[in-house]
């Protein structure tokens, strides 16, 4: 794959939110670490692809084999090697996908949040809510009657990124 777009992956992936830089070592003088079996992530395509196949399936019922089965691998193998290469769990990503469509919706529309929770894959408003807090730091309820608050009328706000949200 060209490196455009392996860097245009990468730039996806820390937009999520999902890629964590990590930090230096202060301690030089700490012994270097053995030398491990390497580890590496998904290669450049399978990860497109997969992530191709989240963005398509978002609001359905995806299971870790179907995302298996898109990457073209077994199910334990694809979700350590996705990990690695995003740095989240493959249920966590698409977790964090819905919550970011349910945010541009919530945007620009004035759907009750029972349906915004259904129309991004959530079965439930409770479970949508619980998911939506983890990611975003607040109830969906809140976050939209903040983001309407700051929308200038005729304009558009810029939603809080998902990525300045604590994990959990």
């Amino acid at each position: 794959m060209p490196a455009q777009a392996h860097a245009e992956l990468n730039a996806e992936v820390r937009r999520l939110g999902l890629l964590t830089p990590r930090p230096a070592s202060d301690d030089q003088t700490r012994p270097a670490p053995k030398p491990a079996r390497a580890r590496s992530g998904l290669v450049a395509w399978r990860l497109k692809r997969v992530l191709s196949f989240m963005e398509e399936h978002y609001w359905e019922p995806v299971t870790l084999a179907e995302m298996a089965r898109a990457a073209g691998l077994s199910r334990m193998h694809f979700a350590a090697q996705f990990r690695i290469s995003t740095g989240a769990k493959p249920h966590e990503y698409l977790l964090r996908l819905r919550v970011e469509r349910a945010q541009k919706l919530m945007m620009e529309s004035d759907e009750p949040l029972a349906q915004v929770a259904f129309s991004v894959g959530f079965q439930t408003q409770a479970h949508f809510t619980t998911v939506f807090r983890r990611f975003a730091a607040t109830t969906p309820h809140r976050w939209r009657s903040e983001q309407m608050a700051r929308t200038p009328r005729g304009g558009a706000a810029v939603p809080r990124a998902l990525g300045s949200a604590h994990q959990a």
